[in-house]
């Protein structure tokens, strides 16, 4: 059961009010109304439009609205904030030292020293194994070497290649498929109504939803539209003072001042 949705059920009913007159009164659809005090937030439009009924119900009933919102936000879940901790140990840094120019040539000494001192002892190795000069070297005979087996000649094979050209397939590029943009839920919700009260008359209305006409007639005291658009909603009335509007729940008030008079009004403010 939600804490919310008895809190103000039991308001309404302490103050004698029945659903339907408080729905009349606050201008807010009955079904809201009836998802509010059930706690099915998922029936209402959207968060913004769930938290503006919220706050005008419970300034209604003698609620306070604050608290109300937060026992909405607590039902429907809240997150906790993420925090960042810094790292406790610093990032290790190499450290590269580079060898100093005296270091590079003692180095190179050492090298050379070393390779003199090697050449060295291989110039008196090879003083030691030379022959003395009253001994002669017995001659070295070396066998002649085989004479080349010849080989015979290649035989000549005339080979006729016939070039056959192949077939040349075109293969046509196949554009991707461009995958449809995720509609998201309509962020404006009005409410256009013509109060059914003594001296009212009827009034023609026009409504354009993010560019497109989509209402355009007559209505009478007591007749009530909504409409849902994404970025905008344009309205034109010929009575105006008769026609009032509520934008997510918020009471706008009459669209203008002098009767008979056309005005024009849309939501966001120019």
């Amino acid at each position: 059961m939600s804490e919310l949705g008895a809190r103000l059920r039991r308001a309404r009913e302490a103050n004698g009010i029945s659903l339907a007159q408080a729905a009349a009164d606050t201008r807010i659809l009955l079904q809201s109304l009836q998802a509010l005090e059930e706690g099915a937030f998922e029936r209402l439009p959207g968060d913004v439009v769930a938290r503006g009924f919220i706050r005008n119900y419970a300034q209604y009933l003698g609620l306070s609205p604050d608290e109300m919102i937060e026992l909405y936000r607590r039902e429907r879940g809240a997150t906790d904030k993420i925090r960042i901790v810094p790292a406790t140990n610093p990032p290790r840094t190499r450290m590269y030292v580079l060898p100093s120019f005296f270091a590079i040539f003692f180095i190179t000494l050492v090298l050379v020293g070393l390779a003199y001192v090697g050449l060295s002892a291989l110039g008196r190795i090879g003083e030691r194994t030379t022959p003395s000069a009253g001994i002669a070297p017995s001659p070295t005979i070396v066998p002649p070497s085989p004479l080349p087996t010849p080989s015979p000649p290649p035989t000549t094979v005339n080979l006729v290649v016939t070039a056959t050209p192949s077939p040349v397939v075109l293969t046509p590029a196949i554009s991707p498929t461009p995958e449809p943009e995720a509609t998201q839920a309509a962020p404006i919700v009005v409410e256009v109504r013509v109060p059914n009260v003594r001296g009212n008359e009827n009034s023609w209305v026009r409504v354009q939803v993010d560019g497109s006409t989509v209402f355009e007639a007559i209505m009478r005291a007591g007749d009530q539209r909504t409409f849902t658009a994404q970025r905008r909603v344009f309205i034109r009335a010929g009575n105006p003072t008769d026609v009032e509007v509520t934008v997510n729940g918020l009471q706008q008030g009459p669209l203008g001042t002098v009767p008979g008079q056309p005005v024009n009004w849309s939501w966001p403010p120019n």
